[in-house]
């Protein structure tokens, strides 16, 4: 991923879209999360996500995002953020906006040379092809991508040539989702919401890690 392994946004933006990728959240649901909504705890990691004024849905996170988030959420705590800061904020604890996120994303797939766009759309239809592909049923899909129906589904992975298998019961959540960070591939160290100076310092003392992860859609 291109985002910055040492600048305290480049941590948030890499777990904005690995969120993303690894839930198939739409950019607003992403953006109107609070820290509340997001559940890492125990063996199956989930987000609550608002769906309308009045309503919300569940949406599983597979456990390769879980670095990225807890390294975001430990950064978060540093920077004595307002209590009502959304999930993902600037650096003072304002929302993001939509606009920033569709060029910082493209941006990011410049830098990294990627010849196709690079949009939140595309991560959320990358984490629905995964899903697809493992046979996940359109009922399971749409649950898992707060779609009104399993024909919604179909309809939306149709481009990319899959059919979604008819009922099953087969949920996301026992999909294999395989992007954990490779051991020994730590980046940077983040002390205080700020770059740690590049003298040595004591690991694990106040510290940040980041990992690397390249998911193979992107």
């Amino acid at each position: 991923m291109a985002a910055s392994e040492r600048a305290p946004t480049g941590v948030r933006n890499r777990a904005l879209v690995a969120l993303i990728y690894c839930s198939g959240l739409r950019l607003g649901e992403a953006l109107a999360l609070r820290e509340e909504d997001l559940d890492l705890a125990g063996a199956s990691a989930c987000v609550r996500a608002a769906r309308g004024r009045r309503r919300t849905r569940t949406a599983h996170v597979f456990p390769a995002a879980r670095p990225y988030l807890e390294t975001w959420l430990a950064l978060r705590a540093k920077l004595a953020l307002p209590v009502r800061a959304p999930l993902f904020c600037t650096l003072r604890g304002a929302p993001l906006e939509p606009a920033y996120v569709r060029a910082m994303l493209a941006r990011l797939g410049r830098r990294a040379g990627l010849r196709k766009r690079v949009h939140a759309h595309g991560l959320r239809h990358a984490c629905a092809v995964r899903l697809g592909q493992a046979g996940v049923s359109g009922e399971a899909l749409a649950e898992q991508l707060g779609q009104a129906s399993a024909r919604s589904a179909r309809r939306a992975l149709r481009p990319f040539g899959l059919v979604l298998a008819t009922g099953g019961a087969r949920r996301a959540r026992d999909v294999p989702f395989g992007l954990a960070p490779q051991p020994g591939l730590v980046r940077a160290r983040i002390a205080g919401g700020l770059r740690a100076p590049r003298a040595r310092a004591a690991p694990g003392r106040g510290m940040v890690v980041v990992r690397r992860w390249v998911p193979p859609e992107i």
